[in-house]
């Protein structure tokens, strides 16, 4: 189908949806395909409504083959908040699946693109293609390899810093640290809050080090140099 983007109506409409499956959660998937609660995208761009996606990456590699194809940048798609959240309705089945007639509704912000730049990370799908296009497949790896329909520490503890999400620097320091290359996923632990070297205590040390160096300007291993003995351990 062509994309398309919720008018305001169209999103009062699925704010409503979404609270109403709290309470119903066998409710089938909402359509806004109305003029009234929905108008083609600026430019024609062709989506597959019915594609099932295993991972976020998944996802996020979709949307930008898809995009690309059609000729747009990054810049032309991720501010257009009433898009993402038209995908967040026609793919709700991924983002929120109906297990053992049961779905776990999480916070609007989840699927609902919010306006402010500050929560476009809790979104279930801009963000996911907003870090994609952004750092590119490998670098992404790290907060976009779980399911769609979770958010895990990696993003709730740096994508949420724009600071630290966009110096590629530090994102390599994160993956040097904590991704399991062999396995890929995340080496396991790196997000507990009880051992050292993890992934807050490596935001916080990186706060640090920003106030006494250019961190966004050198190397990964330079970084990894600084780091205090605690993050010894996740390097070999």
């Amino acid at each position: 189908m062509i994309l398309r983007e919720l008018t305001d109506q169209g999103i009062r409409r699925y704010r409503d949806y979404i609270l109403s499956v709290k309470q119903h959660p066998d409710l089938p998937p909402i359509r806004l395909d109305s003029a009234e609660d929905s108008r083609p995208f600026f430019t024609p761009v062709e989506i597959d409504e019915t594609r099932q996606f295993r991972s976020r990456v998944e996802m996020a590699r979709y949307l930008s083959s898809v995009f690309e194809r059609a000729g747009l940048s990054r810049r032309d798609v991720v501010e257009h908040h009433g898009m993402w959240t038209w995908l967040a309705c026609i793919w709700f089945d991924t983002i929120c699946p109906l297990v053992d007639g049961k779905r776990k509704v999480n916070e609007t912000a989840r699927y609902i693109c919010s306006t402010d730049w500050r929560d476009y990370y809790r979104h279930y799908i801009l963000a996911n293609y907003d870090i994609y296009s952004s750092l590119g497949e490998q670098n992404s790896k790290l907060f976009l390899w779980g399911v769609p329909y979770e958010l895990s520490d990696f993003i709730e503890q740096i994508a949420s810093r724009q600071w630290f999400i966009s110096s590629v620097p530090l994102v390599q320091v994160a993956h040097k640290l904590y991704w399991d290359e062999k396995a890929q996923r995340p080496k396991r632990g790196a997000t507990d809050r009880n051992r050292a070297g993890t992934l807050r205590r490596l935001r916080k040390v990186a706060e640090q080090l920003e106030l006494t160096y250019d961190v966004h300007s050198m190397t990964p291993d330079a970084i990894i140099a600084l780091l205090p003995e605690e993050f010894q351990p996740w390097i070999r």
